[in-house]
């Protein structure tokens, strides 16, 4: 009888520790697990290498006081009486062509370079996009080594279920590593790239936050939109 009552203890025992289990399973289940990934599709990454002039010069522009003479319909008021008096005027018309040149701007010696990086994305969210902390990365696609990062704050409103396009630009190239040609195509090695979005800020204020982001990137993101509201346009 004793053997009895102690087996049908230990079967309650049993009962209510699998029912604490079972419990604090249920628990963990419920919890809202934190979004891996934001509500956004990429759709197209690119970049460019653009060469500007600067931005007051203007070929067009001559200086000539408001009036144009050519050079070359000058004819001298007399006709030279001796060789060294042709020789004379043809010097005198030289210099006078010549000078007449420098009413043209000379073109810099060296232009400004600038790289152009964009991303295409669509907001597959509820909720409208104000501002977007992105990088545009760059892999060997050999050896998948890292050879290039650019970071970018990027302020654009993207309604739900719209298409918007984010660009920046730098005077930095895609990579500072010289890539290496391949030996039987002779051609540059190819890259890979990537987009990581590390911060979206929603119209509402709220932000979403890459787990893997770093660290004040959404505050940074915040502040910024603020202080580009404040410049006068």
């Amino acid at each position: 009888m004793g053997a009895r009552c102690e087996a049908a203890s230990r079967l309650r025992w049993l009962g209510v520790v699998f029912t604490f289990v079972a419990a604090a399973g249920a628990a963990r289940a419920q919890e809202a697990p934190s979004p891996a990934r934001p509500n956004l599709e990429i759709i197209k990454l690119h970049w460019e290498k653009q060469v500007r002039l600067p931005r007051n010069f203007d070929p067009s522009v001559i200086s000539t006081g408001g009036t144009f003479n050519d050079p070359a319909s000058r004819t001298s008021s007399a006709a030279p009486s001796s060789a060294i008096d042709a020789t004379r005027a043809a010097t005198r018309a030289q210099s006078a062509a010549a000078g007449g040149s420098d009413g043209f701007p000379a073109t810099p010696g060296r232009l400004p370079v600038f790289y152009i990086y964009s991303m295409k994305l669509k907001n597959v969210g509820p909720k409208s996009i104000e501002g977007i902390a992105w990088d545009y990365l760059f892999f060997d696609a050999a050896n998948k080594n890292q050879l290039g990062a650019h970071q970018f704050l990027s302020y654009q409103k993207i309604p739900a279920d719209k298409i918007g396009a984010l660009k920046a630009q730098l005077r930095s190239p895609p990579t500072r590593v010289v890539r290496t040609a391949d030996s039987a195509t002779r051609k540059p090695a190819k890259l890979i790239e990537q987009s990581v979005i590390q911060c979206v800020l929603y119209a509402d204020d709220s932000v979403w936050k890459n787990p893997q982001s770093r660290d004040g990137v959404c505050e940074l993101l915040k502040d910024n939109k603020v202080l580009t509201k404040r410049k006068p346009g």
